[in-house]
């Protein structure tokens, strides 16, 4: 979530800093022989997955769904049945992402997590689909009758339907972090054999459901949940505007990776989305069905965005982000071998626009005056990689270091091996591992 403008950036540094805070040190680059083996692995992922649910972008979603419980009442069984509809949606499509990933390898693609979020067409469907849901919770339209029964169960808070189709949200927007913990697991996925690392997965996505699993299956839990009330529509409007603050990132997202005229496009396809919502809630209100059938016929006008998006040609200066910041060269296999040969230390930067961690590095860090010094004072070359869209030689690169995604930091020194640096980075740390030993 970072615009182009240095003001912009210090306005939502906060929130890119509060889903950075939750990531952890880099992936070893020998995971095979790890104590405990797959138990191990599984455990790990289970442990990760529980600590996506503190992301901001899953965070709101987590919340919702507490809420529905408070609204159900204190029933034990339809808690448990809520419970388990929506660790059905988390589990299932973490296992899609899991079974998409290991057809795709097999077929010679280099992929990490996250990788979904290198198709600006993926991109572009999310930030519509985040604008949906926030305008859902800010109470701009309900759905309702025969034809938004299924809608209702999709975006409002109650429902078993809702409830599988909130898991599946948490899991997509839950996208672009690596949690604690998640680091040695998923690169123990992506190397291997499909079972395992199918069961990695679908491990990852008990962890992300298991707060909502102990508060429908323990009963002790949801006595320690604050009464239902009016501040829970309250709290709902709230949750919102994390919501539209997810689209703001993905249509900033997708501007680096096609350019301004993709991101115009979606935000006027925005604007159609609203309109055609606005729409079909006032023939509802009115019982006019000609405003209703008017609303959903506009709101399919605002889809006709994605395939747009999709034929609109990338930028040339697209490509080169964000290898191309003042103070990094952009990197190549060639310049590395050479740089190395001459005995010169390296520190190369595996980066992608949509990885929250890595931007919150680059404001806090890497893009420093402080760092640029650091450079010049130990005499480091400092290269970066951009991941933001798929290319095989930063793949191939990843894959070296036994690493499931970005962002990626390495220190080579002359030609001893690489040493892996935290994937949330701070001055002091990066100070001493630059310096002289």
């Amino acid at each position: 979530m970072l615009c182009s403008r240095p003001a912009a950036r210090r306005l939502l540094l906060p929130f890119l800093l509060l889903a950075s805070s939750q990531a952890h040190a880099a992936v070893p680059a020998d995971l095979a022989p790890l104590a405990g083996g797959l138990p191990l692995i599984l455990a790990l992922a289970v442990l990760g997955g529980l600590v996506l649910n503190l992301m901001p972008c899953v965070l709101p979603v987590l919340s919702l769904k507490v809420l529905s419980l408070l609204d159900a009442g204190a029933a034990p069984g339809q808690a448990r049945r809520h419970a388990l509809a929506y660790t059905a949606g988390v589990v299932l499509s973490f296992a899609l992402i899991g079974l998409l990933i290991i057809a795709l390898r097999a077929g010679g693609n280099v992929l990490g997590w996250g990788f979904q979020l290198q198709q600006p067409v993926f991109v572009a469907a999310l930030a519509w689909l985040m604008v949906l849901v926030g305008l859902s919770l800010a109470g701009m339209f309900t759905l309702g009758g025969a034809v938004g029964q299924g809608g209702q169960k999709l975006l409002a808070k109650r429902g078993y339907a809702g409830d599988f189709w909130a898991g599946v949200l948490a899991c997509v927007v839950a996208s672009p972090c690596v949690a604690p913990f998640m680091g040695p697991p998923l690169a123990y996925a992506f190397g291997a054999s499909a079972a395992a690392a199918l069961a990695v997965f679908i491990a990852l996505g008990l962890g992300l459901a298991l707060p909502f699993l102990l508060v429908g299956f323990v009963p002790r839990l949801a006595r320690w949940l604050p009464r239902p009330g009016a501040w829970m529509e309250t709290l709902k409007v709230l949750l919102a505007y994390p919501m539209l603050l997810t689209a703001v990132w993905l249509v900033w997202l997708l501007g680096k990776q096609k350019g301004m005229d993709a991101a115009a496009l979606m935000l006027a396809a925005m604007v159609v989305l609203a309109l055609g919502l606005w729409l079909f809630e006032q023939g509802r209100w009115r019982s006019q069905g000609w405003r209703r059938g008017l609303g959903a016929a506009v709101v399919l006008v605002s889809l006709l965005s994605l395939p747009a998006v999709h034929r609109v040609p990338a930028p040339e200066a697209a490509t080169g982000a964000p290898s191309q910041l003042a103070g990094a060269t952009a990197y190549s296999p060639r310049d590395l071998a050479q740089a190395r040969k001459e005995g010169r230390q390296v520190l190369v930067a595996v980066t992608a626009d949509w990885c929250i961690t890595c931007i919150a590095n680059q404001q806090t860090v890497l893009g420093t005056s402080r760092f640029r010094e650091l450079l010049v004072s130990t005499g480091t070359v400092y290269m970066k990689a951009d991941w933001t869209n798929s290319d095989s030689q930063v793949g191939q690169f990843l894959q070296q270091h036994n690493a499931p995604g970005v962002p990626l930091y390495v220190l080579y020194r002359g030609q001893d091996d690489g040493v892996l640096l935290p994937q949330v980075l701070t001055h002091d740390a990066v100070q001493k591992l630059l310096q002289p030993q």
